[in-house]
């Protein structure tokens, strides 16, 4: 268990140094793949991408999908 916790905090800790556009990177090489594609799909279905929401765990669910789409989008356009 304890060694769950330093690799939380190893990961947190690099991604707390990494610039916007280096994650924006990161998220695009990791969705921007077939498997991946596949993923983001199955995200969009599950996180009411295309519909309304009638919940305020709806609501989150989607507000984090959209957050992967800005990244990959801002990745593209270099914002």
């Amino acid at each position: 268990m304890i060694k769950a916790f330093e690799l939380e905090n190893l990961l947190d800790n690099k991604l707390s140094k990494m610039e916007a556009s280096h994650l924006n990177q990161l998220y695009l090489r990791v969705f921007n793949t077939d498997d991946g594609l596949l993923v983001l799909r199955d995200l969009a279905n599950r996180c009411h991408a295309n519909m309304p929401t009638t919940t305020e765990r709806e609501s989150g669910c989607r507000d984090a999908y959209l957050s992967i789409i800005t990244r990959m989008k801002n990745a593209v356009t270099n914002e």
